[in-house]
């Protein structure tokens, strides 16, 4: 018999207590190097991006206790990756909290063979860190409806392989989510619902702005965190409609390649 998950959650609009409390749990050691991992995808504010408040709130809980740094890269398909960025609040948070804060995509990249026998470029920074913290705002997605802990683990792919991913086959977008989730595994993923987007994880590709019901939730197992999600999101989301996790295509391709399980508890932090 497969055994749950735990996933922690909260439903206050203030993410410090839950976030000490995780901590509590997650990191009664604390490692010597951590890397937090938000969702920077453009230049635009929270929801498309890591709230940050609760970056704040995590940066604080940590930079006293480790050698803690950050990092993500944005998406390919903007002019400008790297300008666009500069002044978003996440960066601005880092520079005022006096942590690095890493670009992806000006750092050194490695490559190594993916579980579906193709190789994959991404940043070697993901083997630096033995402790990544992945911060993942949970929203609809134009491509594949929905984007949460598997899916923010494809910021640390190089600018051209996450080109190359969206526009060949199909089936290859999934394939990719789960082979950059064996490839790099985060210790500890914190997921933020208090806010979404609908239809897209972006305002300029459509996303549409809503307000939820508060949730932050958390744990160790991508599926099943994203499994649980999708059932928050589809609830609000219409491209959800009548859809089942299972049907969510790199969903269903994680549980069989051993990410985890879509079976959890919750528990009230």
């Amino acid at each position: 018999m497969t055994e749950k998950s735990l996933i922690y959650y909260t439903r206050s609009s203030n993410p410090a207590p839950f976030l000490e409390k995780l901590l509590e749990i997650y990191l009664k050691k604390i490692p010597p190097k951590i890397l937090l991992k938000p969702n920077l995808v453009s230049y635009e504010p929270y929801p498309t991006t890591t709230d940050p408040e609760l970056f704040q709130a995590l940066v604080r809980l940590l930079k006293n206790r480790t050698e803690l740094s950050a990092g993500d890269a944005p998406a390919a398909d903007l002019l400008r990756p790297s300008a666009s960025l500069k002044n978003h609040p996440i960066l601005q948070i880092a520079q005022i909290e006096k942590i690095p804060f890493f670009d992806f995509y000006k750092e050194e990249m490695t490559r190594a063979q993916t579980c579906f026998g193709d190789s994959l470029r991404f940043s070697r920074l993901a083997q630096q860190f033995y402790f990544i913290i992945s911060l993942p705002v949970l929203k609809g997605h134009i491509n594949v409806h929905l984007t949460s802990a598997l899916k923010n683990q494809f910021g640390f792919l190089s600018r051209k392989e996450r080109f190359r991913v969206h526009f060949q086959r199909n089936n290859l977008l999934a394939e990719t989510i789960v082979a950059i989730n064996k490839l790099v595994k985060p210790k500890l993923f914190i997921v933020d619902f208090r806010e979404t987007l609908l239809y897209a994880n972006e305002l300029r590709h459509g996303g549409k702005p809503t307000k939820t019901k508060g949730w932050i939730f958390a744990g160790e197992d991508p599926v099943a965190l994203d499994w649980f999600g999708f059932s928050l999101l589809k609830e609000i989301e219409p491209k959800l409609s009548g859809k089942s996790p299972g049907e969510i295509s790199y969903l269903e391709l994680a549980k069989k390649n051993n990410l985890g399980t879509e079976k959890f508890e919750l528990l009230e932090l």
